[in-house]
């Protein structure tokens, strides 16, 4: 017998999301604190250096939440809820 699960695909989503914008928060307060003193004079540098931080980050988040969480199961599971 499985163990039941105490949140549905909706609240998987919801926190998923909601991780993903804290995540991108703090990203972008790591970013204006770190790259754009050291790039003050090149705007492109600054937009391309913000530019890949945030797919990085984007990417380690995805990685982490479907390595950490049950979330992602939760979302691909063929039963309805």
């Amino acid at each position: 017998m499985k163990p039941k699960s105490n949140y549905s695909k909706v609240m998987a989503a919801f926190y998923i999301f909601l991780g993903f914008i804290a995540a991108l928060i703090v990203l972008e307060v790591v970013c204006f604190l770190t790259f754009y003193p050291l790039l003050e004079d090149s705007r492109v540098l600054r937009m391309a250096a913000n530019a890949v931080w945030l797919y990085i980050g984007a990417y380690a988040y995805y990685k982490l939440t479907r390595r950490y969480t049950k979330w992602w199961r939760k979302l691909e599971s063929k039963d309805s809820e």
